[in-house]
């Protein structure tokens, strides 16, 4: 969990499977505002399950990446929660 975090902190995005669904946790920016995001997958029907401001670009603020690791957004529970069911697969 502490190297996802400190890849998260540099902006890496991390790709990661959980009860058959893969998801992608990464920053995004948008109208000149930064974003860290969890996507659900799911190719009929990706969507965004999660989503905190990070400011301007660079660093992700360690608060965002707590935020969105903390955010309820897996059936009730959150990725850090659920972190030893999940696999990550890629980290780009």
């Amino acid at each position: 969990m502490s190297e996802l975090r400190q890849l998260l902190f540099h902006c890496h995005d991390a790709e990661f499977e959980y009860r058959g669904t893969t998801y992608v946790l990464q920053p995004e920016a948008d109208a000149g505002k930064q974003y860290l995001v969890i996507w659900d997958c799911t190719p009929s029907l990706p969507k965004c399950i999660a989503k905190q401001e990070a400011g301007a670009e660079g660093d992700i603020p360690q608060s965002v990446i707590d935020a969105v690791l903390n955010e309820k957004c897996f059936d009730g529970k959150s990725f850090a929660e659920i972190e030893k069911e999940v696999t990550v697969t890629v980290i780009f």
